[in-house]
């Protein structure tokens, strides 16, 4: 018998529950440190990490300096070709006038600026035609052109003897009883006639449209 109760008491001292009596102290849950949020991801609903936007903030609209222009939000402002007529104050074109001057040759017809305006017997008149289309000789000889409407009579020219003519290249160009008008590329100023009788078709043009006739002494 003394065996069985040693036993016993063994079975007593090793066992944390006999019957309702608790024997030792349950043994303490020590709870897991804390995540920093610094340390793991943020766990979305759906068990995946939530992605966290990268880089910069976005601009918000209307944000920009003073000063500066928003990048992307528009196209630049279209830029104008210049055009061959001169423009006027306001920027737009003027109109190709056509008047009567006086040169050392007599009546010559001239453009708005005073510059003598010449002819080439090279060229045709019935229906008119320009014959100048080289480099060489647009390098020299400018053709009149007229960019809108129709050339303009100023004083000592008659609006009938004026026209026009599409050239080669599809510009327009002026005309005076039927001949193409052309500046010479040397006049420096109003009243020079340095293109008159070059290689013997290239003469100033009256105010009717014929070759100027220097005066008779």
């Amino acid at each position: 018998m003394l065996w069985v109760i040693g036993a016993t008491v063994a079975v007593t001292c090793f066992s944390p529950v006999v019957g309702d009596v608790v024997t030792s102290a349950p043994v303490p849950v020590v709870a897991p440190p804390a995540v920093g949020a610094s340390d793991e991801p943020t766990i979305a609903p759906s068990g995946q990490p939530s992605a966290e936007p990268s880089g910069p903030p976005s601009a918000v609209p209307g944000s920009e300096s003073p000063g500066e222009p928003s990048v992307g939000t528009g196209a630049l402002p279209p830029t104008e070709a210049p055009g061959t007529t001169p423009p006027g104050d306001d920027g737009t074109e003027r109109a190709v006038v056509v008047k009567g001057g006086t040169t050392k040759l007599g009546p010559t017809a001239v453009d708005a600026e005073g510059f003598t305006l010449y002819l080439s017997t090279l060229d045709g008149t019935d229906p008119p035609v320009s014959v100048c289309n080289t480099k060489t000789c647009l390098s020299a000889w400018k053709p009149v052109y007229v960019r809108d409407g129709a050339p303009v009579a100023g004083a000592g020219v008659e609006q009938s003897k004026l026209g026009t003519v599409v050239r080669r290249d599809k510009d327009v160009q002026a005309t005076l009883g039927g001949w193409p008008l052309y500046r010479f590329a040397k006049d420096q100023k109003p009243g020079d006639v340095l293109g008159e009788g070059l290689k013997g078709t290239w003469h100033a043009i009256s105010p009717e449209g014929k070759k100027a006739v220097a005066s008779t002494p």
